[in-house]
């Protein structure tokens, strides 16, 4: 196994031959990923598009993934929408995360509702039109997505994870062991399932949180709202066939509450999860390898 960092996260590769070449090509599609798609590097394409007080021609990369975002926005009934960036911004989230870099205070003042919707996509001129309160933000698929184009590189039996969000492709022989964590306590997991050739992704408020005056902000942003999810969620796990997939679902469905959690991913061809509520249970939906589910430390 090999390992660097990108995206805020530990990028780890498990290669069956060239290690070496293959994270290399690995570690290259997550730095130009960066460079186009984050919200924190000011010359990032991403960063010119939130600058622009006109339609934008954007590269074929970034039409793209709008196109696909807003695909996903319909398909959520806009409880996924890139649209949050100005309430991530409010919350405290801007710039790169680290453990108490985000640390503040006091919140800004409540951003204005946006909506991907109000964002127009040209793809005769591939131009990108939004309003001036619409600040977008696609982190809630680009490391999935990431992980997706990474695993390309796989000569076969091999694994992309990028803090979680994996991309496990298998060889019809040795299943891959995947384990969910303890939201409350990192050193345990949850549950244990076997996954032969898919992807897996987990949100959770715990992941990225920071401190504001005398409480606690969190990166999962509810569109409809433009606030932090209230979610009765610790933590949603969930299998699906790519990474891109599970980021959005994961994400998704920890916003959506355990309560519609199921209706949600029934949507869904050969997706499943493994969701912790506040309460600590552990529940199942779908037809997941679980070999073991354990309870909440």
């Amino acid at each position: 196994m090999r390992s660097f960092s990108a995206m805020g996260t530990d990028v780890r590769v498990i290669a069956g031959r060239d290690a070496a070449h293959v994270t290399a090509q690995v570690k290259r599609t997550f730095a130009d990923t960066e460079q186009r798609f984050s919200r924190f590097l000011p010359d990032s394409e991403l960063s010119r598009l939130n600058r622009a007080t006109e339609p934008a021609e954007v590269s074929e990369e970034l039409f793209d993934a709008l196109w696909r975002a807003r695909a996903y926005l319909e398909l959520t009934e806009g409880v996924f929408d890139p649209a949050v960036g100005a309430a991530m911004h409010e919350l405290g989230y801007d710039r790169t995360f680290a453990p108490g870099a985000l640390d503040r205070p006091r919140r800004g003042a409540p951003a204005r509702r946006a909506s991907m919707l109000e964002v127009t996509l040209d793809p005769v001129r591939r131009t990108v039109e939004r309003p001036p309160h619409v600040l977008l933000d696609l982190g809630g698929m680009m490391k999935g997505r990431t992980v997706d184009r990474a695993a390309r590189h796989l000569a076969g039996h091999g694994v992309v994870d990028a803090g979680g969000d994996a991309r496990l492709v298998g060889d019809g022989r040795s299943p891959w062991r995947v384990e969910v964590e303890d939201p409350r306590d990192p050193r345990r997991t949850v549950a244990s399932m076997w996954v032969e050739d898919g992807a897996v992704a987990t949100s959770a408020a715990n992941r990225r949180r920071w401190r504001v005056g005398s409480g606690w902000a969190h990166h999962l942003v509810d569109p409809r709202t433009g606030e932090q999810a209230e979610s009765d969620l610790l933590q949603a796990t969930v299998l699906a066939p790519s990474a891109e997939l599970a980021d959005v679902l994961a994400k998704t469905v920890f916003v959506l509450g355990s309560r519609q959690a199921r209706a949600a991913l029934a949507r869904w061809d050969r997706v499943g999860a493994v969701l912790v509520s506040r309460t600590g249970r552990v529940s199942v939906i779908g037809e997941l390898a679980i070999e073991e589910v354990r309870s909440v430390g």
